[in-house]
């Protein structure tokens, strides 16, 4: 199975344009990724959807106030 790299979740939630819930941004990671799909950072391998969402509000790429997340950016240059 071909892991997705964590930038195209990132780039999928700016699209949106708008405020997602948790559970909406799952499913929307399941319906294009497929639900059995693995997700990796540069440094990090193997994640989940919860975990890698998990990860992106500890970075504060997307920031969360109660099960809405927001798009809050990436700093990285190497997209």
């Amino acid at each position: 199975m071909e892991s997705i790299h964590a930038h195209n979740v990132l780039n999928l939630v700016n699209e949106l344009g708008s405020d997602i819930s948790t559970e909406q941004l799952t499913e929307l990671m399941a319906a294009t990724f497929g639900d059995a799909a693995r997700y990796h950072t540069c440094r990090m391998q193997d994640l989940t959807a919860d975990m890698l969402i998990q990860h992106f509000v500890e970075k504060g790429k997307l920031a969360a106030q109660g099960e809405q997340l927001s798009y809050r950016g990436c700093q990285c240059n190497h997209h």
